[in-house]
């Protein structure tokens, strides 16, 4: 027995629906279903502009945590604001001079460091375009100051990654050219400072005969001032081929003689601590010839 398909739906014992046809039916559910898909569109562009109009007022709530944060960690006493400020203040660059001798001195401080740890570490920036001697400079100390004050607003969190390249690309070759032009490579070089070669080659001489006398060695210079010429071999870089300086005797005392292409030693802490601790001693101390308790190392 074959079909062709349903039949219309049935009808009650009763009669009820006989004579409705089958797609009127399907039509009037239609138009049911249609009608509850409009509702529930109501209810979702509804709930769409409740959503819209809380939105601005979870992104306040958001701000208002940051900030709530912010003064939590400010209140903690880590890395708050105020920290940054002083920071910035431990090595003004204009108003050093007006500096009573205890912040002097931390300014001395923070400044080493920052030589000590950023360009000396981190850079490995050379003797030649770091001088041992540029704690007696105060052109060069207020160049590093002003670096450093650079250095650690632009290491500052959240800093826009182009302010940070402007202080590696301009004012770090900035501050060098500057310090080339505040320290005289004629008198001062790495091992020496203010002494002119002929200077140095009496000196050498004056060695050499008080070594044939059998006599304590001189000293460079009587002067005691933190300024003063200085001269130490020990710390002198190595010579290059170039050098005609035929008094160092490479094996005697001098360094030893390196090809042109050599680089210039790079520099460290050993390299200028003996003249920061000059300079610290006479910038912070009434007395220049007052005793400095951190002198010893």
């Amino acid at each position: 027995m074959t079909s062709d398909g349903p039949g219309p739906p049935p009808t009650g014992a009763d009669g009820a629906g006989r004579g409705r046809p089958f797609a009127v039916q399907v039509g009037e559910q239609l138009r049911e279903l249609t009608q509850k898909v409009g509702e529930t569109s109501g209810h979702v562009a509804e709930l769409a502009d409740y959503v819209s109009r809380l939105s601005p007022r979870v992104d306040d709530l958001e701000v208002g945590v940051a900030g709530l944060a912010g003064a939590v960690e400010a209140a903690g006493g880590v890395g708050g604001p105020d920290d940054d400020d002083e920071a910035l203040s431990l090595t003004p660059a204009l108003r050093w001079s007006q500096l009573d001798p205890g912040a002097r001195h931390a300014a001395w401080d923070a400044l080493g460091a920052f030589v000590a740890d950023v360009l000396n570490r981190d850079y490995r920036l050379s003797r030649g375009e770091l001088p041992d001697c540029w704690p007696v400079h105060p052109r060069a100390v207020r160049e590093l100051a002003w670096l450093r004050t650079l250095h650690v607003d632009s290491s500052a969190p959240d800093t826009r990654p182009d302010l940070v390249a402007e202080w590696h690309v301009r004012w770090l070759p900035a501050a060098l050219t500057n310090l080339a032009a505040a320290i005289d490579g004629r008198e001062c070089a790495p091992g020496k400072h203010r002494l002119t070669e002929e200077e140095r080659r009496q000196h050498h001489e004056q060695l050499d005969a008080a070594e044939r006398r059998g006599d304590p060695p001189p000293l460079l210079t009587s002067d005691t001032a933190p300024d003063r010429p200085r001269y130490l071999p020990e710390r002198f870089p190595p010579r290059r081929s170039y050098d005609d300086d035929a008094h160092l005797d490479a094996a005697r005392s001098g360094p030893p003689l390196l090809d042109q292409a050599t680089p210039p030693p790079v520099s460290s802490r050993d390299c200028w601590w003996d003249y920061f601790l000059d300079a610290r001693r006479a910038d912070t101390a009434p007395d220049p010839d007052s005793a400095d308790p951190d002198q010893e190392r």
